[in-house]
């Protein structure tokens, strides 16, 4: 199958109107948080909203309750006086027909069931539940994101489903069929400078998947990357014309759980999805150029690429360390990862042997280069040499904590005017770095990164990650 998507406009009008809803119901808010049931609950979503300055009108349903934080509360769906844009279902599963049914009679089309105790189980009460609730959503043409989900993130909307999560609106959307990987990256996100337009946890996909957000997003004009969790897909035809579609003009980044026999049981025990054969979604990587990874961190640090970064179609580079032992290692890193680690010559060659003195130091590429990193003046020299060269498509500053370079403010203070005031002359080929911590703890590392990358820098825990990043996003652009 060749041919590209045909945008649904129902489908697209739908979701536009729950992505940006005036008029949300809660299902199930509780009148107080006195021996709250484990997990999240309506009255949390509830107040979530309300301290996170949602704009549209909100409604808590319970029969038992006439208000409820001084918000007048509905016995039923049926009571609310208006037509829903978003219905929120927090109550046990057996009780979710007959508000699905409620939902059809108010005219309110988008449902997110946050609920678990359906299919998913394996039990036959279970599974009797799921099927009722899709013969209801089907006769009521209903946009149902779940059961056992999370829902819907919105930060320009001011929609909050996680606890503990900045709301952080910028260009990057995800999708994941897992609430807790949907959590962990919206936590993640804002420190690598990750903004989200969406984030949706749709969980078992009884009604929608995957594909369905991704045939929105396509066409969203908040959002210029995908990322993606998925364990199980219903229409893989569709999902691979969906990613070819995609991958014209918005990078496609997806991470595929349940690719080994262990994964994929715990996914059939997750969201009851089918995780299907390793070699299938080899050949989907490999047909439609979508971007491979493997956890949140390796999305994170992709979409942080592909934000920060200007397009590469090749992954050669020049990496600047201090260390001839350690040089060794990080050629290896560089050709495990598949990066190219040509060597300098011509003139990239003369300029660095006339830069850097030849004691205790090598131009061999990767560069034993201590005297620079030292140095910021002779630092930015360097680096106008190396990305000058045509040969080359990035520059990896590859600096280790423990040699004390980027230990003291002044020092990153040097290093940051340096690469800032470099990127502003230069040929705009990509200037990165990565910390490696050696014997330095992981907070004192995370801190380090975390400065530099607020100063605009694209900065990475490890030459390994950076390796990682740029030979993604090098392929994505090559392939298309």
């Amino acid at each position: 199958m060749t041919g590209r998507v045909t945008a649904d406009p129902c489908l697209i009008s739908d979701l536009q109107s729950a992505f940006h809803p005036k008029a949300v119901a809660v299902v199930g808010v509780s009148r107080d948080d006195v021996n709250p049931p484990p997990g999240y609950t309506g009255l949390r979503i509830f107040r979530q909203f309300r301290e996170e300055g949602f704009e549209g009108r909100l409604y808590p349903i319970n029969p038992r309750a006439t208000v409820i934080d001084d918000v007048p509360a509905f016995p039923s769906i049926s009571a609310v006086p208006e037509r829903l844009d978003l219905v929120i279902i927090t109550i046990p599963a057996r009780g979710v027909p007959q508000v699905l049914e409620d939902c059809i009679a108010n005219g309110a089309v988008n449902v997110h069931i946050c609920t678990a105790g359906f299919g998913e189980t394996g039990e036959a009460e279970g599974k009797a539940i799921e099927d009722r609730v899709r013969e209801i959503v089907r006769r009521g043409h209903l946009r149902v994101v779940g059961p056992n989900s999370m829902g819907y993130h919105v930060p320009a909307s001011r929609m909050k489903m996680y606890a503990g999560v900045q709301l952080t609106a910028g260009p990057v959307a995800f999708v994941s069929q897992s609430g807790g990987h949907a959590q962990n990256f919206t936590g993640h996100g804002p420190a690598l400078g990750i903004g989200f337009s969406k984030v949706i946890s749709y969980g078992n996909a009884l009604a929608m998947d995957g594909t369905d957000f991704l045939e929105y997003l396509a066409g969203d004009p908040e959002t210029r990357i995908i990322c993606v969790y998925l364990e199980g897909v219903k229409d893989g035809h569709r999902l691979v014309q969906l990613a070819r579609d995609i991958g014209r003009t918005k990078p496609l980044i997806v991470w595929k759980g349940g690719l080994t026999d262990f994964g994929a049981r715990a996914a059939v025990t997750h969201t009851a999805s089918i995780a299907g054969d390793d070699r299938l979604w080899r050949a989907f990587f490999r047909q439609t150029g979508a971007v491979q990874v493997g956890s949140i961190e390796e999305m994170a640090d992709a979409a942080m690429t592909f934000l920060r970064l200007k397009p590469i179609s090749r992954s050669r580079v020049a990496v600047i360390g201090g260390g001839g032992g350690g040089n060794v290692a990080t050629g290896d890193i560089c050709a495990q990862e598949g990066v190219s680690v040509p060597p300098l010559a011509g003139e990239t060659r003369r300029s660095l042997l006339s830069l850097l003195p030849p004691v205790n130091q090598s131009i061999v590429n990767p560069i034993d280069g201590p005297a620079a990193l030292y140095n910021p003046a002779l630092l930015g020299e360097v680096l106008g040499a190396l990305t000058a060269s045509p040969d080359l498509d990035a520059v990896v500053l590859h600096v280790a904590t423990a040699l004390n370079l980027v230990t003291t403010a002044e020092s990153r203070a040097l290093l940051k005017s340096c690469i800032s005031g470099f990127g502003a002359r230069g040929s705009g080929k990509p200037v990165v770095v990565a910390v490696e911590g050696l014997e330095r703890t992981p907070a004192d590392v995370e801190d380090i990164v975390r400065e530099m990358r607020d100063a605009g820098i694209t900065t990475y825990s490890s030459l390994r990650a950076a390796c990682r990043s740029l030979k993604r996003v090098a392929d994505y652009y090559s392939f298309q």
